[in-house]
């Protein structure tokens, strides 16, 4: 194997080491867990479906999973910090209704305040979210979120400060009106990123 050929294929399984776990542009949610004189402690929690290898069931997934690179936290005017990531995601589990046991990939991290653009600040209803995330960050263009369906929109997210929504958190009175944690609302908290939606609080029997 020549020299050309070992870089190319270094180059090659350290993308995939780095980015081969998430999809582009996989986007998620920051709960603000602590709020400090000098840090925020922050979780970074993203839908299962982010992740590129979905055959497998969660439990048989590996408990951590490598992402080495870019995480941006966005909001409804655009960026608000972005940092390297060398930490691994773990598989965590979050639900279990009668959808089944659920996992989805988490982060737990602190950052110094100073760094970011705007104060974070959590939304009590909507269990101390804060902001967006969003992994593997591409010039390519998410579908257009159609606000129009969704209702009681809670919070906004445009990544790429183009002035369009690219997702968004909305509310909903839960039919079994079961849903985990505080606030005690009985809300589903639902995330829409495009046209797609995914449960982000755990509801239902």
């Amino acid at each position: 194997m020549n020299k050309s050929t070992s870089l190319l294929l270094l180059t090659i399984l350290n993308f995939c080491f780095a980015y081969g776990q998430f999809n582009p542009n996989s986007t998620g949610i920051c709960y603000l867990q602590q709020d400090t004189a000098d840090y925020y402690f922050l979780t970074v929690s993203l839908p299962f479906q982010t992740l590129t290898d979905q055959n497998q069931v969660p439990e048989k997934l590996t408990d951590s999973i490598p992402y080495s690179g870019q995480i941006t936290l966005f909001g409804k005017t655009g960026e608000i910090i972005s940092i390297e990531n060398n930490d691994k995601f773990i598989l965590e589990f979050w639900c279990e209704n009668n959808g089944g046991i659920q996992h989805r990939p988490t982060l737990k991290t602190k950052i110094k305040k100073a760094n970011f653009r705007v104060p974070l600040v959590a939304i009590n209803e909507l269990q101390d979210i804060c902001c967006f995330v969003v992994l593997n960050r591409t010039e390519q263009k998410t579908e257009i979120c159609d606000s129009k369906t969704a209702i009681n929109i809670k919070l906004t997210g445009d990544y790429d400060s183009d002035g369009i929504i690219d997702c968004l958190i909305w509310t909903d009175p839960d039919e079994a009106e079961n849903c985990d944690g505080k606030p005690e609302n009985n809300l589903k908290i639902m995330l829409q990123v495009g046209k797609l939606n995914y449960r982000i609080r755990c509801c239902g029997p």
